[in-house]
């Protein structure tokens, strides 16, 4: 997903999120290298909008030959979510945000073996004392048997079983990585992915 209108980084970034650079990498090429790497998938989309044009082109500029684009409203991410469904039904499909620079393919692969295939939606939390503890600001929180976990934006939907109207219920998964929990919102967490990165694996 590199569609969203990342205004927390507005002020910061010049560019289109999905185009700010790490280690002279793109976030969407960072994201897109782990998923061609994990050799996990039948196909893989990028999904822009109207508010990533630069990045629609940079796509389908520089990375065509190993991922298609899918352009949706960008509106609310729920509804880009829904087009997506509608689109791959009744494929299984796994769906991950561009702001995760430093997920890898063995992320890649944990995730996808902890899918059950009885689940509509397994959604991957890292628990929120984990997220801070590398200095990322949690987005969206979720309260599991009374604690509190960050959700990674990481989620595999299983199409044919959700119809479009209804709440869709999540199987929560906990991955504590930062692979999987650095999401890059604001200027802070992009600094921190930076220093990070510079670690290594």
């Amino acid at each position: 997903m590199c569609g969203g209108k990342g205004s927390r980084l507005q002020e910061f970034a010049k560019i289109e999120k999905p185009l700010l650079k790490l280690n002279g990498k793109t976030m969407v090429e960072l994201v897109l290298d782990a998923l061609l790497q994990s050799e996990e998938f039948y196909k893989i989309a990028a999904i822009t909008s109207r508010n990533t044009p630069i990045t629609r082109s940079y796509i389908a500029t520089n990375l065509s030959r190993k991922v298609d684009v899918i352009e949706t409203a960008g509106t609310t991410y729920p509804c880009d979510i829904s087009v997506v469904l509608n689109i791959f039904r009744p494929y299984t499909i796994f769906v991950v945000g561009c702001d995760l620079p430093l997920l890898g393919l063995r992320d890649v692969k944990k995730i996808v073996s902890q899918h059950r295939p009885e689940h509509a939606c397994t959604s991957v939390v890292s628990d929120k004392r984990f997220v801070t503890s590398m200095g990322i600001n949690p987005s969206v929180i979720v309260r599991i048997n009374s604690r509190q976990y960050c959700h990674t934006g990481i989620s595999i939907f299983d199409s044919s079983k959700i119809c479009d109207t209804g709440r869709i219920d999540e199987h929560y998964v906990v991955i504590n990585q930062k692979g999987v929990a650095v999401n890059v919102n604001t200027r802070s967490d992009f600094e921190t992915a930076q220093k990070l990165m510079s670690y290594g694996p």
